[in-house]
């Protein structure tokens, strides 16, 4: 009988910036190269049963700060269950919508919105939207590996207490002022990685999957895909990055 993994995918009526959908493709590309039956369930503002611990592995995509407000309110019910998933299975945050599970989110009209306290960040949107190329290092699942893709930076993030999901090369990262890129809390990745991120790092999409296979105490797959394609675009990537010179104000490590 094939094996099911069960993908939750957070707010894909209203959050739908950036083409980051891409990331929910490369999921079920993997899953399927593995031989497995990857079934994708959307969650919106009116799902009336969501439990968070029925899912592998959730995607919440970059959406618009207008929506966090009801996005967050959505997810409080599910707050407690949301840390202690985020413990031991893959989530994967990307762009904007990394605020909402923030502490708060000032407006650059100084309003403010209340996030869900699950990451130690406070966010502020950005007067202006800056973009451009994301190169970094980065360790998920035990696995030492290099990140590329681009950022589009509405918000600007400022980490507390957490850990920094990778160590800039290249690129903005939270805030233009440290190397930090994203937080890690767990097994959930908050990032400000666009491209999508699971399509241009498939080594990456491995590890998660790994993961996912070791929560299932199935077998770690173990015939690689062929990333040779892959590895050709990274560099070409990195070879017009290292033309460029960063904009960051100050390099810091704090």
């Amino acid at each position: 009988m094939e094996q099911t993994i069960k993908i939750g995918w957070l707010f894909n009526n209203s959050f739908n910036l950036h083409g980051d959908r891409g990331n929910l493709l490369a999921v079920l590309a993997e899953g399927q190269r593995r031989g497995y039956q990857v079934l994708v369930e959307q969650i919106n503002l009116d799902t009336k049963c969501f439990n968070p611990m029925d899912f592998d592995f959730l995607f919440c995509p970059p959406g618009e700060i207008e929506h966090f407000e009801a996005a967050a309110a959505f997810l409080e019910p599910h707050r407690k269950v949301l840390m202690d998933y985020i413990e031991t299975r893959p989530m994967l945050v990307t762009g904007t919508s990394v605020a909402i599970f923030g502490e708060s989110i000032t407006r650059d009209d100084q309003s403010t919105i209340r996030g869900l306290g699950i990451i130690e960040v406070v966010t502020r949107e950005n007067h202006a939207v800056y973009g451009d190329d994301l190169y970094y290092s980065c360790q998920y699942n035990g696995k030492e590996m290099d990140i590329v893709g681009s950022q589009i930076q509405m918000i600007d993030l400022e980490i507390k207490e957490e850990s920094p999901f990778g160590r800039l090369k290249y690129g903005y990262g939270n805030n233009g002022e440290t190397k930090f890129e994203g937080v890690i809390s767990g097994k959930g990745i908050f990032t400000n990685t666009l491209g999508p991120l699971l399509v241009c790092n498939p080594w990456l999409t491995e590890e998660i999957f790994n993961l996912i296979e070791t929560n299932r105490n199935w077998p770690i797959w173990e015939d690689h895909r062929d990333n040779s394609l892959e590895l050709k675009s990274f560099k070409t990537k990195l070879a017009h990055i290292d033309k460029k010179e960063t904009r960051l104000k100050k390099i810091s490590e704090r």
